[in-house]
């Protein structure tokens, strides 16, 4: 197949259909926008990834969502008609943790994400600083008070925080100028799809105004992190990325990120990408292997591809 020119998967001939169905034998997979949305379902998605399964490729799903515990996904699953262990979940919270104690990482941190987040790393025995998480009174002097300390903070770590505020930006920022801290990443979505063609604005912007502040590069633990993607051949002790598939709903986290490790890439289109954007596109980083209309496309083909061996 030639590159940037994906083929959608139901259109593939009996021949490349076979030999798609036999180039991997492992799926990560992207959830919002391709399992549900944050109300409704895709309908029959879990058919494709039971078939994946019934065919015997490894399912692993990667979501930059860490608002949503690895428990809540696990029992959305559940009533989904599909059973995931939580071992088969990866998210920002989960991936920093491991990336934390890969570099034996210690010391205090200051973070800025949802409360199911600051749990995870909590529960995984860090010592985090927040806030401030109340209105400061309008002057320099409650900011200064705000800001400045002298807190031995050697990590600053940023995700979706709904109550984010500049006080809690600028108070990252001080930490950041010491030149030990780290500065790392989880979701980087600029924008996050919450509808259908509805749009909001994302943790990636305000991680940007951090990167940008410090001069300082994160290291990003969700997609399309480098470091994510290291992390994850590492633990899942993938030797050939060529043999895995990534499967996603938006050209710039999942495909990116996909196409940067060597694995093979699905775009589906029930999520945060249209035909129109995918046909748009001209990065060769951000053009898939192959596009869906959603996952439930997976279990027609595999349905297919069964009957074409016997």
């Amino acid at each position: 197949m030639e590159r940037g020119k994906p083929q959608h998967i139901l259109q593939l001939s009996e021949e490349q259909r076979r030999r798609f169905v036999d180039s991997f034998d492992r799926v990560l997979s992207d959830i919002d926008g391709v399992v549900w949305s944050l109300e409704s379902s895709v309908p029959r998605a879990v058919d494709g990834y039971a078939a994946l399964q019934r065919a015997g490729k490894d399912v692993v799903f990667v979501t930059n969502n860490s608002v949503r515990t690895v428990e809540q996904c696990v029992r959305r699953f559940e009533k989904l008609g599909l059973h995931v262990a939580p071992q088969q979940v990866w998210h920002p919270a989960q991936s920093i943790v491991l990336y934390l104690r890969d570099i034996q990482f210690e010391g205090l941190i200051y973070i800025i994400a949802s409360a199911p987040f600051k749990a995870v790393l909590r529960e995984a025995g860090y010592q985090l600083l927040d806030g401030p998480n109340e209105f400061i009174e309008e002057s320099y002097d409650s900011l200064a008070k705000t800001i400045f300390d002298r807190q031995p903070v050697r990590a600053v770590i940023i995700d979706v925080d709904f109550n984010l505020t500049s006080p809690k930006l600028l108070r990252a920022h001080m930490y950041l100028r010491h030149p030990e801290c780290l500065l790392i990443g989880g979701a980087t979505d600029r924008l996050l799809p919450v509808a259908k063609d509805v749009n909001i604005i994302g943790p990636g912007p305000f991680a940007s105004i951090l990167v940008e502040a410090s001069s300082q590069q994160a290291l990003t633990l969700g997609k399309p992190g480098r470091e994510l993607g290291e992390l994850l051949i590492k633990h899942l002790k993938i030797s050939e990325p060529h043999r895995v598939l990534m499967v996603g709903d938006m050209l710039a986290q999942d495909i990116r990120f996909g196409r940067q490790c060597g694995f093979q890439t699905l775009l589906v289109l029930s999520g945060g990408c249209s035909l129109e954007q995918l046909q748009a596109e001209t990065s060769p980083d951000l053009l898939p292997d192959y596009y869906a209309d959603s996952v439930a496309d997976v279990a027609q083909l595999l349905g297919e591809a069964a009957k074409s061996h016997v």
